[in-house]
């Protein structure tokens, strides 16, 4: 028995000291991981305990003071959209010689190219970290870009693949948050503001709380703390946060105050080309998750001049032509959760269509 006690004693003394030495070691690396351990925590809706059982709140308080969350409006001049027949090209594929010797295709930064749908104008490539595996869909012409919204808004959300038929979409990703007591929200009382067609839906919180991302009527996408509609001639938006690129400008570095999570985010290059981000986590062994920072380092790297975050976490997923792209970290990986809108890439017409 004493030597139980021993054992015990030294397990409760060693596992002090450690905690003490996280706590108040003047050590850069241990400071950093704590910091984004209690970020992490912090930003998720029913995993705070991560944090307030193991860290004192003033501590809490003043790592999550040094949240990044930019208030700024993007100028949407600086988009310049190519004209229907002008002479834009869109950059070919790179064949690639792989190790084995067979052929596959990467793209300008090396990311694997796993869809090419030319007759969609869509192109999907795989990125692979140490930390995280994510999906990029680019699609070039931004006028078809739609949101679409549950059709029982305020009491149930909508699987993202009845979303995107809701408007003959090929593809889509997860948008706005949503009231999700203790994980279990059922996606219909939307976070934030959303507008589709024109037509808003929210009343939660005020307009310009959270970071817009909308599209007007000419298909130049505005990043920003926005809250009247009308005067950036709206017609498809969202909201989650936060602004991570405007004007040219990468506004985030890092992990900002907002930890390491699977994130979802969305992007406009100069030229118009519109860029839909999702990164898979929390799966030790897969995907890990991302730092805002480095979400934004990827789109900025491809050209992005405007890019914003939506929500994350387990209601990050990419949807393409009948399939989930990738492995979100939802239990409900053949749908996904329920979600109350989504951004949509709509079908394209084609020739086979008439």
């Amino acid at each position: 028995m004493k030597k139980l006690l021993k054992v015990f004693l030294a397990v409760v003394i060693t596992a002090a000291v450690l905690y003490l030495f996280v706590l108040f070691a003047p050590v850069k690396a241990v400071e950093r991981l704590r910091n984004l351990w209690i970020e992490t925590a912090m930003t998720t809706g029913e995993h705070q305990w991560l944090a307030t059982y193991l860290f004192p709140a003033a501590l809490i308080d003043d790592v999550m003071s040094r949240q990044v969350n930019p208030e700024v409006i993007s100028n949407p001049e600086l988009i310049d959209i190519p004209k229907p027949g002008g002479d834009a090209v869109a950059a070919e594929p790179t064949p690639y010689e792989s190790n084995d010797g067979s052929l596959s295709l990467y793209d300008e930064l090396g990311n694997e190219i796993i869809v090419d749908d030319r007759d969609q104008d869509i192109r999907i490539v795989e990125v692979k970290t140490a930390e995280y595996v994510g999906h990029l869909l680019f699609v070039s012409d931004p006028g078809r870009i739609a949101v679409a919204t549950t059709d029982k808004k305020d009491v149930k959300g909508a699987f993202i693949k009845n979303l995107a038929a809701q408007v003959d979409g090929i593809a889509a990703i997860n948008a706005n948050a949503f009231v999700d007591d203790g994980g279990s929200g059922s996606g219909g009382q939307i976070i934030g503001w959303t507008v589709s067609e024109g037509e808003e839906w929210g009343g939660i919180t005020e307009r310009g709380t959270y970071t817009s991302m909308g599209f007007d009527y000419d298909g130049k996408l505005i990043v920003g703390n926005i809250s009247d509609f009308g005067k950036y001639n709206i017609k498809e938006l969202v909201q989650y946060q936060p602004a991570m690129i405007a004007d040219g400008k990468q506004l985030v570095s890092g992990s900002a105050g907002w930890g390491i999570h699977p994130r979802t985010a969305v992007g406009q290059k100069a030229d118009g080309t519109v860029i839909l981000a999702v990164i898979d986590g929390r799966q030790p062994g897969y995907s890990l998750g991302t730092t805002i920072g480095e979400l934004a380092d990827l789109l900025f790297a491809y050209g992005c001049v405007n890019a914003a975050a939506c929500d994350g976490g387990s209601s990050s997923i990419l949807y393409y032509n009948g399939d989930i792209i990738g492995t979100p970290s939802t239990p409900l990986k053949e749908t996904g959760r329920y979600l109350p809108n989504a951004i949509v890439v709509k079908k394209k017409q084609t020739l086979t269509d008439y």
